[in-house]
């Protein structure tokens, strides 16, 4: 067993002296903190004057800025078979990019992107596997971008990922849950004072992953979500423009994709939301043409794809059930619930 105040990470490689590793098991529980942080701090808009804006050709010009961070924590990778990996995972993964460039133009491409991966297991075989996203577990991504003038483009992305298990032939039995309390948020934020109306292009993506798993074949598998999934994609434009802006955001909890399940229990009682909103200069929302807004909800879903030689008459029994909220704002959106999908 493993355990430390900040992280706990164990790494297996394929070793060709093992050819049976079904007494092989490995604890991973870790319940301190994983922060990365990114800053850029020049000026920030509320610092502008009327002035400093009628100015706007002489302010500096940024060429290209990247701001990133990940956090990993509780992940095995292993080439052969392993007995029993049991991860738990109670604290915090945080990341910020912050970029404060009030008295610069943005003629390239300005991205700040962060990553939180807590809980990941993927082997050949796995016997058993016991994956826990506590009740005080937080994965929070936070991008904030303040620009004077952009004639380049903004990427901005999010991606957190909790409780992921993928074997290459067999998964035993498998347990995968997130608690009441646990939260998965991204956040992406961006302020402008002006915008080029032809060139220039905004992109905010967020995603969340709770309780993933993947394998030819999953004899049992039992998986409970009870946390909160939320993306908010904002972009504040303080000078109407024609310029391009793509939201999206995307939420997944309790998913499964195999050729072949024996058994498999789904229970989701969280939340899942996603924002996608554009201001204009007094607070108004903004549509368009040149905005593009989407959602993807997603929980209990249930992927049977085709097996070897595409011959399989196996029993399958599937129980899920879903009892909570899915929401969105902004123009165009899908929400799943309790979906079995056979591609065969």
């Amino acid at each position: 067993m493993c355990r430390l105040g900040l992280v706990c990470i164990v790494v297996l490689a394929s070793s060709g002296a093992i050819e049976a590793q079904d007494d092989l098991a490995i604890d991973q529980i870790a319940d301190g903190n994983q922060l990365a942080g990114n800053s850029v701090d020049v000026q920030s808009l509320e610092a502008l004057t009327d002035a400093l804006l009628a100015q706007m050709m002489d302010f500096r010009t940024l060429g290209n800025l990247t701001q990133s961070g990940m956090n990993t924590v509780n992940t095995v990778a292993f080439g052969g078979d392993l007995g029993a990996v049991v991860q738990r995972f109670h604290g915090e993964q945080s990341v910020s990019n912050l970029a404060a460039l009030g008295s610069y133009s943005v003629g390239g491409l300005l991205f700040q992107d962060g990553k939180n991966v807590a809980g990941m297991a993927s082997a050949d075989t796995l016997a058993f596997a016991d994956q826990l996203f506590g009740a005080d577990a937080r994965q929070l991504i936070f991008n904030n971008a303040e620009i004077a003038y952009l004639s380049g483009g903004v990427s901005q992305r999010g991606s957190n990922t909790a409780n992921m298990v993928t074997a290459e032939r067999a998964i035993g039995t498998a347990s995968q849950t997130i608690e009441l309390g646990a939260v998965q948020r991204v956040d992406n934020v961006l302020h402008l004072a002006a915008m080029a109306s032809v060139d220039a292009y905004i992109s905010q993506y967020g995603e969340n992953y709770g309780n993933v798993m993947q394998s030819d074949t999953v004899d049992s598998a039992t998986r409970i979500f009870a946390g909160d999934q939320i993306v908010h994609n904002v972009v504040t434009l303080e000078e109407l423009s024609a310029g391009r802006i793509d939201q999206r955001g995307v939420n997944v909890a309790n998913m499964i994709q195999s050729s072949r399940i024996g058994s498999i229990t789904q229970i989701s009682v969280g939340t899942q939301s996603v924002i996608n909103q554009v201001f204009g200069p007094n607070g108004q929302l903004l549509t368009g043409d040149n905005i593009v807004q989407s959602t993807d909800n997603m929980v209990n879903v249930t992927i049977l794809t085709a097996p070897d030689g595409n011959n399989d008459n196996g029993l399958l029994s599937v129980e899920q059930s879903a009892d909570f909220p899915q929401s969105m704002t902004g123009n165009s959106g899908s929400q799943t619930g309790n979906a079995v999908v056979i591609n065969r």
